[in-house]
C-alpha cells in the first residue's frame, strides 16, 4: 500500500485499483484537488487500510487481482463512507446492495471522475443517490 500526502486541509480518499498506471492517475487527480490519497491494489490491502484509518471517500475498481471489491464496498457502506465504482466491468454485476452507488465506466473522461469524486465527498453516504454511469 502506498501513501501520498498533500495539503492537510483536504479530504482523505482510498483508491482501490490494481492497475498501477491508473492508480497513479487517480492519486494525481486527487492531489491536484488538494486531497490525500491512500492506494490499495487488492481487496486484502483495502480491508487492511480500512481497519487502520478513516476515509472521507473511496474509488473502487470492481475486479482486483485477489477477487471482487464488494467486501470493501460492504465495509464502506457499513461505516457510511461514500464511494464510487470506476471499472471496465458491467454495472450489472454490482450486487443489489450497491446498485445505487455511482459507477464510472472505464475508459472514462477524467472530468467525469473528478465530478463523481466531488459528489461522493459531498454526499456523506456511499449507498444513497441514483446510479450514475459515465
Amino acid at each position: 500500500m502506498n501513501r501520498s500526502t498533500v495539503v492537510p486541509t483536504g479530504r482523505t480518499v482510498l483508491v482501490v485499483e490494481d492497475e498501477a498506471e491508473l492508480s497513479r492517475l487517480f492519486i494525481e487527480v486527487l492531489q491536484e484537488a488538494g486531497h490525500t490519497a491512500v492506494s490499495a491494489d487488492s481487496v486484502t490491502d483495502a480491508l487492511s487500510a480500512l481497519t487502520g484509518q478513516r476515509f472521507d471517500a473511496a474509488i473502487l475498481d470492481v475486479e482486483l487481482r485477489d477477487g471482487s471489491v464488494f467486501p470493501v464496498a460492504d465495509r464502506l457502506a457499513a461505516t457510511g463512507t461514500p464511494f464510487l465504482f470506476a471499472s471496465a466491468v458491467y454495472h450489472q454485476i454490482v450486487p443489489r446492495a450497491h446498485q445505487r452507488v455511482p459507477f464510472v465506466s472505464k475508459p472514462f473522461d477524467i472530468r467525469v471522475l473528478q465530478q463523481r469524486v466531488a459528489e461522493a465527498l459531498a454526499t456523506g453516504s456511499g449507498s444513497t443517490g441514483n446510479p450514475q454511469q459515465a
